[in-house]
């Protein structure tokens, strides 16, 4: 037995494990030594770098089984600025007392089993101090797997709860264990962060974590000595690294280094008792952020008594900023708003009494106030709103600013509910939009970390919504749909379906325009609840009854869910069967831009649009622009993450004539996307304003007649009234911002503001215009905040400011004066006298910053990028319209003026909250030696070789005088900078534009630093004198003062005179252009001395004539002259321009022209140089046939052309064929002549044409490309030759265009076709009218019916009712006869006119009579009998019924009876169109087999 116990007592022993747990004894104190250290700077070791170093003694001991105290003892900082580690950092004995300060009682922490708990304090020590000793316990977390030596979890640290790795190595034969462990903190589970600014970028849940630019990790080492009463914590390390590449570079990136040292220096009997003060629980490990917003990381102030400062900021900005606008005005107003920030309600109305009377000071503190976005500086705005004590553009911006950036809380929400039912708010219209879009806003803000949302936040929205029901107001109805649409709360869905036809019985009776808000109310909502609201959506869409607009704006908002494919290939399945053709053109229009995105975020919905679109017929694919599509361009740049798309939604509605426009930008960078800005136009019933003649229809004799006769038809329904209005809104950043309805009384208020311009010129011309206006705006501030391992903030921010300032003085005369009613004629008779004195500048400071920021203390690195620009103005102009004469004179400045500066620079810095005004600020690299490159711009010499001055081209006589580039270099560190300036000198004034260029020296060759290093542009103007610069223009001039001439020489004539010789022979003569060039100056010395000029062009008026002088000490020098002939009237019709620099010679230094040779060749020519003879680009435009179909070809000859242009030309000829292969076309490796570019363009048919282009090297086609209108050109050769000119369809373009768009509509043969140009076989019935054009719309202006004739199968008669005429067309005895009102009008009364009701004329035409009646609605009528033609304006789009149709492009239902119903076939069709009457039998109709047939 003794020997079993013994051998089991062996086996014991030996199977025990020492325990790796750490935990430290209660008997003992442990005393540790701790370091933490941050280093920020640029990822280049050799660079400036900011430091920062905490170091001090931790006692430690256990007090109870979980409970420990832990003693911070001797702490101390230092910091470093500057080449590290070349030298030590520096103590700061200030912030080291405020350090002490922190830690004067032991705080407490719970830790069991390696794991931190809760952590306690006094409750009067800051958060800061916390967060250091967070820091300091973090390094003692760690969670030991007894069981394994490599694993990973989910482990909370300072950082919050993070994938972490460990390895354990254990060294038994000295009880030591290693253990290395590593989180990475990209990828946490909670992550602690404090984001800024950004609640408009939206996150990509779904992007992959390594496309980030920002990345995060640390690690840490741990030595555990196995000790009786467990492992102790001997030693730790850690490493953090946090970096961020704005171009995601390697080895571009700036980076904080953090790293901490805990190591144990002795163990000491314990002493500690549990602390006898009540002690706050702080929570757990976990960072926390202080309550109130850190000031901004670029500046640290004392905001202890903002009152003062703020006083001094703004004397500082209004004495500063008097004369011009100083370029430190948008730093110091940061600092503004970061005083205003601090600033107590006391304060806030003590500087408003001081400054509410004083309006430059008023401006500044508005503008501060406004953006600070505290509780305390939204309630003061909100007082002066209630007091009504700003006035109407200050309350528009300040509120729309204080909205968007004001911090939420339960105080400033209900602040701003408050503002909703204020009565200063309801007296106006501008301002209820602001507040109530507002409002919507800020719930959006403050409900992203409340899910879901409180209700009593949300009331104030869904009552606006109710009281906008009840009352049926439209603006208030899209007000409320748009607040609740700036909210995106689901809770609010329910509201929004009473404005959704379908979810509402109510809703159908809602305009178009508030039905389509209400879809576009779900644009957010669909961000945190997308199926349900994909499910709203695709029943909307797939309604047919609904309203195109608003099933293609849901349709919009669909696609912005990111749809999976079955979703996507479902809603392709409606387009399929749908015979709505502008919502089928919309959605495949969409899917096929969306299938050719390029931005990776959006990659999955591209996939599905892409399988969706092989679904769709290819009937969609050929519709004309009358049709409604998406534009869409976008772009991805791979190497910096970020793109951006741009589209363009247009959607047509079949009764109005302008579509429904969306514009929409959003961009992308990394994980992230930002709804940029959006606009919404929408007009609707516009075309009858624009009339030439107000007609009251309704009055009209035929007026009640036109509506009994519909009343006969079998359930005629008339249209329902437009209601002419405009409607825009504007979106930024994802929010309804404002938005503008303005009905027909306002619109024609404009309207005769144009047509009258005297109301709005008289106040101009009588008192001018006189005033300064300056504006402080904050563009942006951008914070990302991470905690470090050392317990400290590191904070990534962008911050930008700009001010703009604008001074004007303008007065003007206008002879003769204006009357009240005077016209835009009388402006184009009178003479214009107009004087302006106008100032404008603006200065932007950005920065960006990698720092640690606290209140007591900042360190990192500082990007500061500023733009200054000034734009001095000023000029006299004189516009004699009847002359035609126009003269502009301008002084732009009278000294040295810097017209634009860039500056960008990096700083490693270090600021003490002690010391604010001076922060340690070391340049990264350091400053270089330089010189002042502006000075020496002007300074420098303007001689230059008469060969330089022979070159007419950018870089002429004329206009630059040198281009210097200075490299200094000197020994070892000792380096300038290198520095480059171009000069330009014309006109009397010296330009330069000096480029500091980044040292090479310190950097790699990388974007950060290419862009952000040192680096300066500054742009100045300098006059040699006092000058003036004159630009006069007169046309159709009889004098030939300043008349150009070239010599007479036979080169001349072969170069000159010629201009259309062949490329061949071009060719041919570039060897002797060779051999002539050196012979070059002594012949132009000799010709200048033996020829005579000849005059060009001497018999012909010059048809534009233009001069550029420079006037100095009132002495006139042309300095450039330039005249336009032309000889359109010949059989070669010419236009020519020449350019002559007058200030040297009067020989023309540029001349273009363009020649009509015959009805079937043209040549153009440009050309420059010395006497237009150095450089020549020919081109030679043929019209003919190619492959059996009319074509035009284009060739472009350059035989001698600068070298850069050349070079220009050679990238474009690799970029071409790129873009060709992305857009379908096919190519071919071939050698075409190598100075040569030649297109042809084949028109197949009116709507396709096929296209050939040789570049150098390929040979780019296709055969098959879809145009989205018809073109006006004769298909036949013997159609072409009857044309005057066979290009004379260039001319035809725009009126073909518009004509295109006209409906027209005919009967001829018992064959119909309709305005949709539907063409179907219909046999009319004897005696019987059958309505071929109604006007439908509530005006019912017209009704054209036609009748078979009794005696012949072949003739047909037409009535047409009309204001208060009945006008009968028949024929008899194979003529046509006319009779109105009941009275046959004999031939010879012809033509009829009748101007009672709208200009109507009635003429006989080509063997028929013709109607013309545009104010009533027909543009023309033709008949002959046998045919009756009828063609109506665009304003009838959409408001015509009857066999003609309803003008809507709608052909696959265009058999719309009077009931609104379609009908099953063309013959039911076109009977429920007969008007019945005694007479009227209805006879057999037949229709052949086959479907009607489309054109």
């Amino acid at each position: 037995m003794r020997g079993v116990v013994f051998v089991l007592l062996i086996t014991l022993v030996g199977s025990q494990k020492n325990d790796i747990e750490p935990g430290f004894s209660n008997l003992k104190s442990y005393l540790y030594n701790y370091t933490g250290l941050i280093q920020i700077g640029l990822e280049d070791g050799d660079l400036e770098k900011s430091v920062l170093k905490l170091s001090c003694q931790v006692k430690i001991s256990r007090v109870s089984q979980e409970d420990h105290i832990l003693k911070v003892l001797s702490p101390q900082v230092e910091e470093y600025n500057g080449r590290w580690p070349r030298d030590p950092t520096f103590k700061t004995p200030t912030l080291t007392q405020k350090l002490d300060l922190c830690f004067p009682e032991p705080f407490k922490f719970e830790y069991r089993r390696g794991c931190i708990g809760n952590i306690y304090a006094l409750k009067n020590v800051s958060i800061e101090c916390i967060n250091i000793i967070r820091g300091i316990l973090n390094l003692l977390q760690i969670s030991v797997n007894e069981m394994e030596s490599v694993y990973e979890l989910q482990e909370d640290g300072v950082g919050g709860t993070c994938l972490t790795k460990y390895i354990v190595q254990e060294d038994k034969a000295n009880n030591v264990s290693t253990i290395s462990q590593t989180k990475d903190l990209s990828n946490c589970t909670n992550k602690v962060v404090k984001n800024i600014g950004m609640a408009y970028v939206r996150p990509c849940p779904t992007c992959p974590l390594n496309i980030t630019n920002t990345r995060g990790a640390v690690a840490f080492n741990y030595r555990l000595k196995y000790m009786d009463t467990g492992a102790l914590i001997t030693h730790v390390d850690s490493r953090q690294v946090y970096t961020i590449s704005p171009f995601n570079e390697v080895g571009s990136t700036a980076v904080m280094n953090a790293r901490q040292n805990l190591t144990l220096i002795e163990t000491t009997t314990n002493q500690d008792k549990m602390p006898g003060n009540l002690l706050q629980n702080y929570g757990n490990i976990h960072y926390q952020f202080p309550e109130d917003l850190p000031q901004m990381a670029l500046h640290l102030i004392k905001t202890d008594n903002p009152e003062p400062r703020m006083v001094e900021m703004l004397e500082w900005l209004i004495q500063e900023s008097q004369l011009q606008l100083h370029p430190e005005a948008p730093a110091k107003f940061l600092e503004l708003i970061e005083l205003s920030r601090a600033a107590t309600s006391e304060d806030l109305e003590s500087l408003w009494k001081q400054f509410a009377d004083r309006q430059l000071y008023r401006r500044w503190l508005l503008s501060a106030v406004a953006v600070a976005g505290t509780t305390n500086t939204f309630t003061f705005l909100k007082q002066r709103i209630q007091e009504e004590s700003l006035n109407s553009l200050e309350s528009a911006l300040t509120l729309t600013l204080a909205f968007h950036l004001t911090k939420t809380s339960s105080l400033t929400l209900k602040a701003a509910a408050d503002l909703i039912t204020s009565p200063g708010v309801q007296k106006s219209s501008a301002l209820r939009i602001v507040v109530d879009l507002g409002y919507g806003a800020m719930v959006n803000r403050h409900c992203t970390d409340f899910h879901p949302c409180p209700a009593e936040i949300l009331q104030p929205l869904h009552d606006l919504a109710a009281g906008a029901v009840s009352e049926g107001h439209e603006e208030d109805m899209v007000l409320a749909l748009k607040a609740m649409g700036n909210a995106g709360e689901p809770a609010s869905i329910n509201y929004i379906k009473k404005f959704l036809p379908g979810f509402s019985s109510m809703a159908h009776a809602l305009p178009e325009n508030v039905q389509a808000e209400a879809v576009l109310a779900l644009r957010k909502i669909a961000r945190k609840q997308a199926p349900e609201v994909r499910e709203i959506l695709f029943q909307i869409f797939a309604n047919n009854s609904l309203p195109s607009k608003v099933r293609m704006v849901a349709c919009v908002v669909f696609f912005e869910t990111k749809p999976a494919v079955p979703l996507v290939t479902a809603l392709a399945n409606v387009v399929q069967r749908e015979r709505n053709l502008q919502v089928a053109s919309f959605a495949y229009s969409h899917m096929k831009v969306l299938a050719m995105g390029k931005i990776p975020q959006l990659y999955d919905l591209s996939a599905a649009c892409r399988v969706a679109i092989m679904l769709l017929s290819a009937r969609l694919e050929k519709l004309s622009i009358r049709y409604s599509s998406v534009i869409h361009i976008d772009g991805f740049y791979r190497n910096y993450r970020a793109g951006a798309i741009g589209r363009v939604y247009l959607m047509n509605s079949p009764k109005t004539l302008f579509p429904s426009v969306l514009a929409k930008m959003r961009g992308y960078y990394a994980t992230s996307a930002m709804d940029i800005a959006e606009v919404r136009f929408d007009l609707e019933g516009l075309t009858d304003i624009f009339k030439t003649q107000d007609i009251p229809f309704a009055e009209s004799s035929m007026y009640k007649k036109i509506r009994a006769l519909g009343k006969l038809l079998k359930g005629w329904k008339e249209l329902p009234s437009e209601k002419p209005q405009l409607f825009s809104s504007l979106k930024l950043f994802s929010h309804d911002i404002a938005f503008v309805l303005v009905d027909k009384e306002l619109i024609e208020k404009a309207v005769k503001l144009v047509t009258q311009p005297a109301e709005m010129l008289t106040p101009l011309f009588q008192n001018g215009i006189t005033g300064r206006w300056t504006q402080p705006i904050l563009a942006g501030e951008l914070r990302h905040i991470v905690p470090t391992c050392v317990g400290l903030p590191l904070e990534l921010g962008l911050y930008s400011a700009s001010v703009a300032d604008v001074s004007a003085k303008v007065d003007g005369k206008i002879f003769p004066s204006l009357t009240n009613d005077s016209g835009p004629e009388q402006l184009l008779k009178a003479s214009l006298l107009l004087s302006a004195d106008i100032n404008s500048s603006i200065s932007t400071h950005l920065v960006g910053v990698m720092a640690i920021n606290t209140p007591h203390f900042q360190s990192g690195l500082e990007f500061h990028a500023k733009f200054h620009a000034n734009i001095p103005v000023k000029f006299d102009a004189k516009i004699d319209m009847k002359e035609e004469i126009f003269k502009f004179e301008m002084t732009p400045v009278q000294q040295q003026t810097e017209l634009l500066a860039v500056r960008t620079k990096f700083y490693a810095v270090s600021r003490n909250a002690d010391e604010p005004n001076s922060p340690l600020r070391t340049p990264v690299p350091p400053d270089m030696i330089g010189f002042d490159v502006l000075e020496q711009c002007f300074e420098s010499s303007k001689v230059r070789t008469r060969r330089q001055r022979s070159v007419f081209d950018i870089a002429s006589r004329a206009f630059i005088y040198g281009l210097k580039e200075e490299f200094h270099h000197s020994q070892r560190n000792a380096m300038c900078s290198p520095s480059s300036y171009i000069k330009l000198s014309s006109l009397g004034y010296q330009t330069c534009l000096t480029m500091k260029e980044c040292s090479t020296a310190f950097f790699k060759d990388a974007d950060l630093h290419k862009y952000f290093g040192q680096c300066e542009i500054r742009l100045a103007v300098k006059p040699a004198a006092r000058t003036k610069i004159q630009l006069e223009v007169q046309a159709d001039s009889k004098s030939h003062s300043n008349a150009i001439h070239l010599r007479h020489t036979d080169e001349d004539e072969d170069n000159v005179d010629n201009e259309s010789s062949s490329y061949e022979d071009q060719k041919a003569k570039r060897k002797k252009w060779k051999t002539k060039g050196k012979k070059e100056d002594a012949k132009t010395k000799k010709s200048k001395g033996t020829e005579l000029p000849k005059f060009l062009r001497h018999n012909k008026s010059s048809v534009l004539v233009a001069d550029l002088c420079a006037i100095q000490n009132e002495k006139k020098v042309t300095i450039l002259h330039l005249e336009l002939h032309d000889e359109l009237h010949t059989s070669r019709p010419t236009v020519q321009v020449f350019v002559s620099d007058l200030k040297e010679s009067k020989r023309p230094k540029l001349c273009a022209g363009i020649s009509i040779l015959d009805p079937q060749k043209a040549e153009g020519y440009l050309k420059w140089g010395w006497d237009c003879r150095d450089y020549n680009i020919a081109t030679k435009v043929e019209y003919g046939w190619f492959a059996g179909y009319p074509a035009m070809q284009i060739k472009v000859d350059w035989l001698r052309v600068p070298p850069r242009l050349e070079a220009a030309a050679s990238g474009l000829s690799t970029f071409v064929p790129d873009m060709a292969c992305r857009l379908g076309l096919s190519q071919r490796e071939r050698k075409n002549p190598s100075q040569q570019t030649s297109v042809v363009v084949a028109l197949t048919s009116p709507r396709s044409c096929a296209l050939v282009l040789k570049l150098h090297n390929v040979t780019l086609y296709d055969t098959n490309i879809w145009l989205p209108l018809p073109l006006p050109v004769a298909q036949h050769a013997e159609d072409l030759a009857k044309q005057p000119h066979a290009w004379s369809f260039i001319s035809n373009l725009p009126s073909s265009f518009v004509e295109n768009l006209k409906g027209r509509c005919s009967v001829s043969q018992d064959t119909i076709t309709t305005f949709n140009n539907v063409s179907f076989h219909y046999i009319m019935p004897a005696n019987c009218y059958h309505v071929l054009v109604h006007d439908c719309s509530p005006e019912l202006k017209f009704l054209v019916r036609a009748m078979k004739a009794e005696q012949s199968t072949d003739l047909i008669m037409a009535r047409i009712d009309f204001a208060s005429l009945q006008v009968d067309m028949y024929s008899s005895n194979g003529l046509e006869k006319l009779r109105i009102n009941g009275t046959e009008i004999p031939p010879e009364n012809l033509p009829f006119t009748f101007n009672s009701k709208g200009d109507i004329l009635i003429t006989r035409e080509k063997n028929g009579l013709s109607l013309k009646a545009p104010e009533v609605g027909i543009e023309n009528l033709f008949y002959d009998g046998r045919t009756l033609m009828i063609q109506v304006p665009l304003s009838m789009i959409g408001k015509t019924c009857g066999m003609c149709g309803r003008y809507d492009a709608e052909y696959e239902q265009e058999y719309k009876m009077p009931s609104g119903y379609e009908a099953k076939n063309a013959v039911s069709f076109a009977q429920s169109w007969i008007l019945p009457s005694e007479s009227c039998a209805k006879e057999s109709a037949t229709i052949p087999r086959g479907r009607a047939n489309r054109h």
